[in-house]
């Protein structure tokens, strides 16, 4: 399967001042968005999953991110798309925080 790269998304931020990313999630087949970013520039204060379908066959909702800006400057937040049981990630998303 050919990973699909999406366009950078810009978010802008200020010290201090938490803000969210919110991001669909299909967790059917044992896949989650996994965040990787410099702790030393951005603090991951929570990670929660709102389910907004849970039936027999789907488990289906909205992941969201808060993260709180510790330095100036623009930070790196990329989400891969993994399974649990794979090494390689299926898919990225890539935010670009630009923090005052």
């Amino acid at each position: 399967m050919e990973m699909q790269q999406d366009l950078v998304k810009v978010v802008n931020a200020r010290v201090g001042e938490s803000f969210n990313i919110r991001i669909w999630e299909d967790r059917t087949r044992g896949s989650r968005w996994t965040p990787e970013f410099d702790s030393a520039l951005l603090r991951l204060l929570n990670d929660d999953f709102d389910r907004t379908r849970n039936i027999r066959v789907s488990d289906i909702g909205m992941r969201y991110f808060e993260f709180l800006p510790i330095a100036t400057g623009k930070h790196q937040i990329v989400f891969e798309w993994r399974y649990g049981w794979k090494f390689s990630a299926e898919n990225r998303l890539t935010y670009e925080v630009v923090v005052e």
